[in-house]
């Protein structure tokens, strides 16, 4: 039995990113045979994550495909990023959201 090589598409989304181009793009992946990972930290990227989530699920409703969102934490290392405000923290908990065609 040969190994299915699946890529992962990861997207890292911020409170600012619009949820119909985040959606596009979940939607370009899923079309490519990709999983996508939508990366969040905090409470507004979340927000934004799941609306994409929503309207792709939308979208690829008319052809017969079904999102399911499998939900992760994961410690992110910030060691090597500027931090603004962020005084002595290294590390982040940051939540992964696993986006691939329902089976």
């Amino acid at each position: 039995m040969a190994n299915k090589t699946i890529e992962v598409t990861t997207l890292k989304v911020a409170g600012s990113t619009n949820p119909s181009s985040l959606a596009g793009a979940i939607v370009k992946g899923i079309n490519n045979n990709e999983v996508c990972e939508l990366v969040t930290i905090g409470a507004g990227p979340c927000n934004q994550a799941m609306k994409a989530v929503a309207i792709a699920n939308r979208l690829l409703g008319s052809s017969g495909i079904s999102l399911s969102v499998k939900p992760c934490f994961f410690t992110l290392d910030l060691s090597n990023e500027k931090q603004e405000g962020k005084e002595g923290k290294s590390e982040v908990t940051a939540l992964k959201f696993k986006v691939e065609v329902s089976s």
